[in-house]
Order: C-alpha cells, then structure tokens, then sequence
C-alpha cells in the first residue's frame, strides 16, 4: 500500500503553491502528492525559476505530517529527500551521482534536478513540509540553465516520466516514512558522502566575489563546513554563499 495519494494535474503554476493553499484551507493530508504534467511558474532555490519541458520533466510536491515526530533539524528533510532521490537515479543506472550543496541533484557537473522544501512551524516546533521535487528527463535544451542536463542526456537511455516516477515513489516514501530522524549524525554522513566536490577546491560566490574553498561537510543545521585559506574553518548558510561552475553562478 502506497503512503501517497497521487493528484494529478494537466497545468498548474506550481504544485508547491498548490499544496499550500490546500494546508492554509486546512484541506491538505499527508502523503498528498501533486503531480502536473505542466508546472508554468515553478520555483527554486531563492526564488530561482524551475525550467521544466511540459513533456519531458518530472514536477511534483508532496504534503508530510511531521506531527507527533521528532527532527532535530529541518535540514534532515532535505538530507533525506535528497539521498532518495539519488538512490533512485541509481537504480535508473544515472551515472556519477553527486548532491550539490544544498540540496540539486547533480550527474557529474550537471543538475539533473532539484528540491525546494517549504516548512511550516507550530509554537517553534516543525509540523509540516510542503517537499516540490523536479526532475530532466528526457529534455534536450535548456535556455536558461546552462549546467543542466536530463536523464537521457547524461545515460544516453530513453525514459518515459511514469517510469521515472514509478522507480522514484518507494524511495521517497522509505526516505519520508522510514528515516529515524533522531540518527542525525548517520543521516548527514550519508549526505556528506554524496556532497559535490567534497575535500576539493572550489569556487563560491560570497558577497559578488569569487572565493575559492574547500568544502568538508554540513552542520545539522544545513551549512556548510568550508575550509578557507591558512587552514580557517567557516561555517556559511545558503544566504550567505553559493557553490559555482567557474565563475559562473549556479
């Protein structure tokens, strides 16, 4: 039995959005799962646009109670959905997987997908997420993302959305409905093993400049273990840095 009561829909601006009218009209439950076959204003991270091809991407947002559990940190959310995700594309056969901090699935140097996690708190204590989840799959161009690329292109295999989603819906819900939150350090170790260039220089944009770091792993709370110059150890939040292609922002 499935934990996901999938909704599908021809269009919607975002599925997100669409999720979070449902809560604030208190008609959302969890393991709601909106899937559109066209998502015409889908988000990113810091309100960047999702570029999905109606026919060849997989858009979709699921709806998790998170009442009565304990998650030390919401970051653990993304931890997981991520791991999913990659342990789903591996069973696709997608080579050289890696997560790019925080939370874009990446083939090699290319993103593949991405994750936009929106949580709702009840007197400072986490009760539900809203989870949106893209994926390329058989896209070939890509106008306004120059580093992404779909599953076809990086595989050279054929693959239909339903089969995408099909393989990807067991993963998400032991990753959602299985995971002991309460494990934080085997949850981030497990991430930080997949983390895109790991104990490798690398370029940052910090502040409109370019920075070169050494990334070594994550807090709980999601940021990002750097090593800077003469040995200095930082810690940086997504507001604060972002990981490049170069001296390209990504």
């Amino acid at each position: 039995m499935s934990y996901f009561n999938i909704i599908k829909l021809d269009a919607t601006p975002s599925t997100n959005d669409y999720l979070k009218h449902k809560h604030k009209k208190g008609q959302a439950s969890d393991g709601d799962l909106v899937w559109a076959k066209d998502q015409t204003s889908g988000r990113g991270q810091r309100e960047n646009k999702w570029e999905s091809d109606s026919e060849n991407s997989l858009t979709f947002s699921i709806y998790k109670d998170f009442k009565g559990i304990r998650v030390p940190s919401p970051f653990l959310i993304s931890a997981v959905i991520s791991l999913g995700i990659i342990e789903a594309q591996e069973a696709l056969e997608i080579p050289n997987l890696a997560i790019k901090w925080p939370n874009d699935i990446l083939s090699g140097d290319q993103k593949i997908g991405g994750i936009l996690i929106e949580n709702f708190f009840y007197s400072g204590k986490l009760k539900t997420a809203v989870i949106g989840i893209g994926l390329n799959i058989s896209q070939e161009a890509f106008d306004y993302a120059p580093f992404a690329a779909s599953l076809k292109q990086v595989s050279r295999k054929h693959f239909t959305v339903n089969q995408v989603l099909e393989v990807l819906l067991p993963f998400l819900e032991n990753a959602l409905y299985t995971s002991d939150f309460n494990e934080s350090k085997r949850l981030l170790d497990r991430y930080q093993s997949k983390l895109w260039k790991r104990n490798k220089t690398t370029s940052f944009l910090e502040a409109g400049e370019i920075i070169a770091a050494t990334p070594l792993g994550v807090t709980l709370e999601g940021k990002l273990i750097l090593e800077l110059k003469e040995n200095q150890i930082v810690e940086k939040d997504t507001q604060q840095i972002r990981m490049c292609y170069e001296t390209k922002q990504v």
